[in-house]
């Protein structure tokens, strides 16, 4: 039933990205508890963080078989979204589910079909939060604007300097389903493209191993290009995505963006600095004036095309980041019951996972993948 009372969450798994968010909107969300298998009376990471008036629980069962938990946060290992979201919402929860939403689209299908079966739905949010970067949301705003004029290039990327792996038995580095970096920071690039431009027609990839460190099929780097023929929002000229990812990029400044069109182009080094300022310990508050400014020194620059073609150069002042934003919708859709107040729904949220099922596909045949309507 549709309730203007603060929903109540359980979060399982890593606190740093979610609880700043929930306890920020308390009209919204009521932390509920927090899942830490290897809590004790004397000793809890989350109590630690967050203070020793935080509710921890030890197993998931507790979770799920609680009446007053309304809904569950899933920020766990890849391999586990699937069974954990699908134990939530058999117990009539609804699930905040970190991106990648799950391994196959075919899971996806699965947990869309159980949420809508109750009446009203559950809701399946999942948490594709770098729609709501600084940057993306800047080159969301140029695009929509017709800054570019026909777009016909453009590279979006995560590029670091990272030669050696984290060590520490970390699950990221480790060979299980939904595991390595199209997952992982993929999921993020592909979501935004088909945020910006809907599903392609061709796809071509080639996922490797980089470093050549770790399993031998641990994925570290990726490049792909995704091809819209033509009428990609409205343009008849044919658009060429590129969507990479490398951990052997040493520079100072990691290019983000690079876009090319009709009437101009835009290039965009750095990274967004929510996540940043969430790791600090304490983390920077949400409400703090700082919170998603990016520097002046990462701003992008545009560089347009005049009726005498001669180029000009403008620096153009970032969007704020807003994560905060992301949590607000799905408050709403929690409260309401209604999927509709989603701003990422399951629907998109599989379609980055189909997204992703193909670009392995295409890897590991070596060809260009026609892309069927799902």
């Amino acid at each position: 039933m549709a309730s203007s009372n603060p929903v109540k969450v359980s979060v399982l798994g890593a606190t740093v990205f979610h609880i700043p968010f929930i306890q920020s909107l308390p009209h919204l969300f009521s932390l509920h508890s927090i899942l830490e298998r290897s809590a004790t009376a004397e000793h809890s990471e989350a109590r630690k963080r967050y203070g020793n008036d935080i509710n921890v629980v030890t197993t998931f069962e507790q979770v799920i078989n609680d009446p007053e938990v309304d809904c569950v946060v899933i920020s766990t290992p890849n391999a586990t979204h699937y069974p954990f979201a699908k134990a939530v919402l058999q117990a009539g929860k609804s699930v905040i589910i970190e991106k990648p939403l799950v391994p196959t689209s075919t899971e996806a299908d699965e947990l869309i079909a159980l949420a809508s079966s109750h009446s009203p739905p559950l809701i399946i949010a999942t948490y594709q939060n770098r729609r709501y970067d600084s940057d993306f949301l800047t080159v969301k705003k140029l695009v929509d604007q017709g800054a570019f004029g026909d777009i016909v290039e453009f590279e979006t990327r995560f590029d670091r300097w990272r030669p050696a792996l984290k060590g520490g038995g970390t699950w990221k580095e480790q060979t299980q389903p939904a595991q390595g970096i199209v997952y992982d920071l993929g999921s993020h690039l592909i979501d935004q493209v088909l945020t910006l431009f809907g599903t392609p027609d061709r796809i071509y990839s080639h996922i490797y191993n980089a470093r050549k460190l770790g399993p031998a099929d641990f994925d570290d780097a990726f490049f792909a290009q995704y091809y819209y023929d033509s009428g990609a929002r409205g343009s008849q000229l044919p658009l060429v995505v590129t969507v990479r990812a490398s951990p052997l990029s040493a520079l100072a400044s990691q290019l983000r963006y690079a876009i090319k069109g009709t009437k101009g182009s835009f290039l965009k080094h750095g990274l967004d600095v929510q996540e940043d300022q969430l790791r600090l310990n304490p983390p920077l508050s949400t409400s703090d004036r700082a919170f998603g400014v990016e520097p002046e020194s990462i701003h992008g620059v545009l560089t347009t095309v005049d009726s005498s073609n001669h180029l000009k150069e403008e620096r153009i002042v970032a969007e704020k980041g807003n994560y905060m934003g992301w949590y607000e919708g799905v408050g709403a859709a929690l409260q309401a019951r209604d999927p509709s107040k989603l701003y990422v729904t399951p629907q998109q949220a599989r379609e980055t996972i189909r997204m992703v099922e193909l670009m392995y596909e295409s890897s590991r045949s070596g060809k260009v993948i026609h892309v069927k309507t799902s």
